[in-house]
């Protein structure tokens, strides 16, 4: 039997379960119904906390979209009932609704990915400083073939020395 995609499961999490786990696939979002979350990243043995929710606020929501591994972690913080959004399900309401939303969802999706990177660098130094790279790397892409030796020569070592400092103080 296949399931509706259009129904949403509800799911009720004690306090302290993992819900979702940073480097996981993913392909649901939630909807908080009731209770609380705790988002947080992980890093050499580090928690960083993102953000707490509250019921009426979604995490997941990236998962809607992109097939990109889980960025963060959540764990229910009290007992939590979540409505599960699948990527079908989310798809397949996009899908028949109007082209106008269909255009603004789509458009949003696109600055919402833009944001969450920026607001991920901003957060962790070593996603900015890999950020920074690839757009080293795209630059170097796009270069005519004349300048690139130029550019690995005079900016790469720069940005190496420029990320060593940067470590030198993080670990003060």
């Amino acid at each position: 039997m296949t399931k509706n995609p259009a129904i949403l499961e509800r799911r009720l999490v004690p306090a302290g379960t993992l819900i979702v786990g940073q480097g996981e696939d993913g392909n649901s979002a939630y909807l908080i119904q009731s209770g609380a979350v705790i988002v947080y990243t992980e890093k050499g043995g580090k928690r960083r906390e993102l953000a707490r929710l509250k019921a009426g606020e979604i995490f997941g929501e990236m998962a809607l979209i992109s097939d990109e591994p889980r960025v963060a972690s959540v764990q229910a913080l009290e007992d939590t009932t979540l409505i599960g959004i699948t990527r079908a399900s989310f798809k397949d309401k996009l899908q028949r609704s109007d082209p106008t939303v269909k255009a603004i969802v789509e458009m949003l999706t696109k600055r919402m990915a833009s944001t969450n990177t920026g607001e991920a660098a901003k957060n962790n130094p070593d996603a900015a400083m890999e950020s920074m790279r690839t757009v080293c790397q795209d630059i170097l892409k796009s270069l005519p073939h004349d300048r690139k030796d130029a550019f690995k020569r005079d900016v790469l070592p720069k940005l190496d020395d420029f990320f060593a400092a940067l470590r030198k103080y993080m670990k003060i």
